[in-house]
Order: structure tokens, then sequence, then C-alpha cells
């Protein structure tokens, strides 16, 4: 019987830490990492309240919008949402993240979060604004 290329029988020998999955990202792990540009009340609340929903103000709107998006879906499965107007992440926990650039609320890009079991963040809809000068 031979040892195979790495030596045992068909083994690998040692593996190397590229050789290990790494562990799924969950939406806990990205609000840690987003929290300096981000941050969320104790609560587990993005931004200002509003009427109904989160406010985040800026200058830039839509460019925020996705920026905030990328950083909290990171990790999950993204794929456009049905109707075309935006695109949705899914946890392998259930957590939903979606992005949609065109609300209801004119020039208001939205992201809206539904968490699954208790986590460092509520479900809620965060409205990103132009910021008044």
């Amino acid at each position: 019987m031979g040892a195979g290329l790495y030596g045992g029988f068909g083994g690998r020998g040692k593996r190397k830490k590229s050789d290990v999955a790494p562990k799924p990202r969950t939406i806990d792990d990205n609000v840690k990492d987003m929290n300096h540009i981000y941050p969320h009340t104790s609560s587990g609340y993005f931004g200002e309240k509003g009427k109904n929903v989160r406010v985040i103000k800026t200058s830039t709107p839509e460019i925020t919008s996705s920026d905030f998006y990328d950083r909290i879906s990171k990790g999950g499965k993204i794929e456009p949402l049905k109707n075309g107007h935006g695109t949705r992440t899914v946890f392998q926990d259930g957590t939903v993240v979606v992005h949609r650039l065109i609300t209801s609320t004119k020039d208001s890009p939205a992201v809206d979060i539904k968490v699954i079991s208790p986590r460092s963040i509520k479900s809620q809809k965060v409205h990103f604004i132009k910021e008044d000068k």
C-alpha cells in the first residue's frame, strides 16, 4: 500500500488553516465590524428615531445606503428581489436584510433588517435621507 501524495493512506498530512472552511458570518459579526461607522443604540437600533422607521442622515443617501448594506450583508447569500427593485441577503440563521434604492419615500433608499432569534440589533427599517445644510 502506498502512502499517497501527502503521506498516510490517502490522507493529505497536516491541514493548513486555508484548508479549513471559514466559520459562517452572522449579522452580529457584521454589526460589530461596522459599529465604528454606523453605531447602534444600546437597544439595538441604527440611526435616529423617525416616523415608523429609523433614519440615517447623509449628504449621499444612495451611496451611504449601499455602503451600509454591503457591510451588514457580508457573508450572507445575496439574490435580487423578484420584482427587480432591490437586493436581498439571507444568512444561515434565517436573518434577512433587504436593500431598496427606490422606496415610497422620495429620494430615500432603505435597508430592512429582519433578525431571527436574539441578536445585538433589532428588526428595523432604516431610511437614508438627505441631511439639511
